[in-house]
């Protein structure tokens, strides 16, 4: 058996999962970054009036409104749930209710050394209730 405070070394920076997990931030970071924007665009006002002149244009094309407020939530919605569900779906340890139980049986709370504590605990008189409610 395992304590429970074992699981974590799967996630330190020094395993593989860790590094996947440090690698998969920074992709993300640096994809988010990038686009947001920068360079020229940064600096220029596309979103207000230049010298009190509204600026003029045709605007958006209807398939340019359906990609920009309904496919692109949509896109963002998606790859947020894949994230949430893709750790769970790598570990994948989990019961199954026509299959017996695989996984390393896992004792919460339980002392350091569970053999020790097994055999050196103490018995002796318990007093029991029962269904009767009498102890």
């Amino acid at each position: 058996m395992r304590a429970v405070n074992d699981t974590s070394a799967e996630l330190r920076p020094g395993t593989r999962a860790g590094r996947c997990r440090s690698a998969l931030v920074l992709a993300t970071t640096a994809v988010a970054l990038t686009a947001c924007g920068g360079g020229d665009r940064a600096r220029t006002n596309h979103l207000g009036f230049e010298d009190g002149v509204a600026p003029t244009g045709e605007g958006l094309t209807t398939i340019q409104t359906v990609l920009l407020y309904g496919v692109a939530p949509l896109v963002i919605l998606l790859l947020i749930a894949g994230l949430v569900w893709l750790p769970g779906m790598i570990r994948s340890s989990r019961y199954r209710p026509t299959r017996g139980w695989n996984a390393a049986p896992l004792w919460f709370g339980g002392p350091a050394d569970p053999a020790a504590a097994v055999e050196s605990a103490q018995t002796g008189d318990v007093v029991r209730g029962g269904a009767s409610g009498s102890w």
